[in-house]
């Protein structure tokens, strides 16, 4: 991916490093951490993070597919790459999961203009309790 970077006139290519060759020969191990379907999207309301503050403006959006580390969301109002945004989940009910969730916007994907991939930066104990219990039976060992 490439950025545009203060102090540079040009695009800035981006690269993730994930180890050191030559007479080191260090890697960070490989990590699966592909998001999984959900039977039914997350409803959640978000609003984009600019700079220190938050832009006041709240939509809608969901996550279809979700991981630990991430998801894969719809969003009412497309964002531009590497926005910030604080989200707060909606429960099966339609109340609000108490605590928020933080994520920073990394890829677009192709299944529509509305679709993005989101990174999760932070998250309060309750959003994480409800995450972790929504992948436990999302994981393989729960359908065996």
């Amino acid at each position: 991916m490439e950025i545009k970077a203060k102090g540079f006139e040009q695009p800035v290519p981006l690269c993730e490093v994930r180890g050191i060759g030559g007479p080191y020969e260090l890697f960070l191990p490989e990590t699966q951490d592909a998001p999984v379907p959900l039977p039914q999207e997350i409803p959640f309301r978000y609003t984009v993070v600019e700079g220190d503050h938050l832009s006041g403006v709240i939509f809608k959006g969901s996550f279809v597919k979700l991981s630990a580390k991430g998801a894969e969301a719809r969003l009412e109002n497309p964002v531009p790459l590497l926005a910030n945004l604080k989200m707060h989940l909606i429960g099966s009910n339609g109340e609000q999961i108490p605590g928020a969730l933080y994520g920073k916007v990394v890829g677009k994907l192709p299944e529509g203009s509305a679709a993005f991939s989101v990174r999760f930066t932070s998250m309060s104990p309750e959003v994480e309790t409800f995450l972790h219990r929504l992948l436990a039976q999302r994981s393989p060992e729960s359908t065996a």
